[in-house]
């Protein structure tokens, strides 16, 4: 399935989007974590938008109360 990750560069605030083919939500983030890594972004993913436009998940990876705190 094919997922849209949305997020912002945690040391810039740069918008960051990317289209990533995963089995699921939180693979999906893993891997656009892992792409932006890569390209030397520290992605804070704000969204992860599946089918029809649904979010599905806001940062998986982390509860939303410790986002703030990083």
């Amino acid at each position: 399935m094919t997922w849209l990750i949305v997020g912002v560069d945690r040391r810039t605030l740069a918008p960051w989007h990317k289209n990533v083919l995963e089995r699921d939500p939180d693979a999906a983030a893993r891997t656009a974590l892992a792409h932006a890594d890569t390209d030397g972004i520290d992605l804070v993913v704000a969204a992860v938008i599946g089918p029809n436009t649904t979010i599905v998940a806001a940062d998986p990876l982390r509860p939303a109360r410790l986002l703030h705190a990083a």
